[in-house]
């Protein structure tokens, strides 16, 4: 009997292990088949000079969206969202584009451990090789061109500093399958030897950041007949959406995705950080015409500090535990998870761990957009703890 007891003890181990083998059998898709499309647009109203281009400013756009009739085409692999569709006069930039995503991917993804905070070391195995494996992992996405439906409500996604445009590939894919069309793009550039996404200050013009996110929102609102439109952005790409989308109404509604000023309390030092949100929240006290949910892991359930100051007909304050870190919000922060056990990874358990509450976050935040579309009544100041 005991044998028997260890035997089934085993078999259900192994169910375990194989079900934590494929990220969708967390992310949970809707009924739609998922398509991906990428395009270019550029923007006259500013210039953009490096390697052998000079012209209008492009920017790199991601888009996933509903498929109407079933596809039966192979999904496309992670590896297939670093590249962008070939144009000859911007060659240069999107090789040199795809080199950094991959560098900054190895930066932020691959290289620190979770448990200890030290360098990642996983054997016999480069940082480029993990990435390698990683970029043959299958989404859930098929290269689809064709936009169907033309009442599907619209995401616009900001990846925020130095991050990456398919940051957020599986909400994307989440969101496309539930109906939505999901945007993103490459709102940052390189700029000659300067950091990535960092203009010279002779190149610095006012306001240039929020209109690149008007004008990639003007070309999601191209896509569909809905006047459902709402924007999510992660750290600085939630600053944004404050920064942009003061006094527009064309927004419903607004997810941000830790800006980093919820751990603040000092408005002296907010001021100096990130003058632009003291401005629109502090000296201008903008009214923003949408509901607006924040999310940051601050411990605690209840508003957070400074963005308290926020004016929103109804606010939404989504806390969780401090175990969970800046780019945990993202799905690319779980993908390592996923290799085969193989691959040495000491911090494996804590990702894991994470996972789940990333999860709850996708369906909390499906819930807000949800309630908008379908104007739900909703207490004006709400608060939420995932756990």
């Amino acid at each position: 009997m005991k044998s028997i007891i260890i035997i089934c003890l085993v078999f259900l181990q192994c169910i375990r292990i194989n079900a934590q083998d494929n990220l969708y059998d967390f992310v949970k898709l809707g009924d739609y088949q998922v398509g991906f499309m990428d395009t270019l647009i550029l923007d006259e109203k500013y210039d953009y000079m490096n390697y052998d281009y000079k012209g209008q400013k492009p920017y790199f756009v991601q888009i996933w969206h509903p498929i109407i009739k079933k596809n039966k085409r192979d999904y496309l692999k992670i590896k297939d969202f670093f590249t962008f569709k070939q144009n000859p006069d911007l060659k240069t930039v999107q090789e040199q584009l795809t080199a950094k995503y991959k560098n900054l991917f190895i930066r932020d993804y691959l290289t620190e451990n979770l448990e200890n905070g030290k360098e990642n070391n996983y054997e016999k195995y480069s940082y480029e090789d993990v990435l390698d494996l990683i970029s043959e992992l299958e989404t859930r996405s098929i290269p689809d061109s064709t936009i169907g439906g033309p009442n599907f409500p619209v995401i616009v996604y900001h990846n925020g500093s130095q991050g990456h445009p398919f940051e957020n590939f599986a909400m994307a894919e989440y969101f496309a399958s539930r109906g939505f069309i999901f945007v993103s793009a490459s709102f940052e550039l390189q700029f000659g030897n300067n950091s990535f996404g960092m203009l010279p200050y002779e190149r610095y013009i006012t306001n240039e950041e929020e209109e690149s996110l008007k004008a990639v929102t003007k070309f999601a609102l191209s896509l569909s007949k809905s006047s459902s439109i709402f924007f999510i952005g992660h750290s600085l790409g939630a600053q944004m959406g404050l920064r942009a989308f003061g006094h527009d109404s064309t927004i419903k509604g607004m997810v941000s995705l830790e800006t980093s000023i919820e751990f603040k309390t000092d408005y002296e030092k907010i001021k100096e950080l990130w003058p632009e949100v003291y401005q629109s929240v502090i000296t201008e006290k903008v009214n923003y015409p949408f509901p607006i949910l924040f999310c940051a892991a601050t411990g605690e359930k209840k508003p957070f500090n400074f963005l308290e100051n926020v004016r929103s007909p109804r606010i939404t304050y989504t806390g969780t535990k401090t175990e969970f870190e800046h780019n945990a919000y993202l799905s690319i922060f779980y993908l390592r998870y996923f290799l085969d056990n193989k691959i040495q990874q000491s911090d494996k358990e804590i990702l894991g761990n994470r996972l789940p509450l990333y999860i709850k976050h996708l369906d909390i935040i499906y819930n807000f957009i949800v309630g908008i579309v379908n104007n739900d009544k909703k207490a004006n100041i709400e608060t939420i703890f995932i756990e």
